[in-house]
């Protein structure tokens, strides 16, 4: 496969990951979702915000795919989804973190749909790490970041990709 043919995948993986974030978020949470910018690069690491949920993607996608939420988005996540539960105050941050998972997973597996003529092989995905109030992922060599800030009126996330350098093209950007 080509470098320009992998780079464009992993601009398919984006636009559906944010096409996905905005349906879900929209139909299960009634929060609109807008894109505020992208960076790409060769950074030495990554800046992640509250809590992050982290998925890898296998296949011919080969990407981790890292959801990073402020503390007022993912509260309100959390307070959606346990509406009508009784938490006690010790499982909490359980159910915080549960949440990110769940909502991650939920995109991530919607967007199988969208890349699975990427690889009629087929895309695994592992289970979600959470990551919570880690302030940075460490650039492994020969690795790049690809991240798109998006925003709801309850608080900012990024949707991150992380992957091999081979799948970006010289300029390390991704091909259009």
């Amino acid at each position: 496969m080509t470098a320009e043919k992998t780079s464009d995948n992993v601009q398919e993986v984006m636009q559906s990951a944010i096409g996905r974030t905005r349906s879900y978020f929209e139909s299960e949470f009634n929060i609109s979702v807008t894109e505020v910018d992208t960076g790409v690069g060769n950074l030495d690491s990554l800046t992640l915000l509250d809590m992050t949920a982290i998925i890898g993607m296998g296949g011919l996608v080969n990407l981790l795919i890292a959801f990073s939420f402020q503390d007022g988005l993912i509260n309100a996540l959390y307070q959606r989804m346990t509406e009508g539960m009784e938490v006690q105050p010790d499982e909490v941050e359980m159910y915080r973190e549960a949440a990110a998972g769940e909502v991650v997973n939920t995109i991530l597996g919607h967007c199988t749909i969208d890349l699975q003529k990427l690889d009629r092989q087929g895309i695994s995905m592992t289970p979600p790490v959470i990551l919570d109030r880690a302030k940075t992922i460490r650039r492994m060599k020969n690795s790049m970041f690809y991240t798109q800030s998006l925003h709801t009126v309850l608080g900012q996330m990024t949707i991150n990709l992380v992957g091999p350098l081979e799948l970006f093209n010289t300029n390390l950007d991704y091909a259009k």
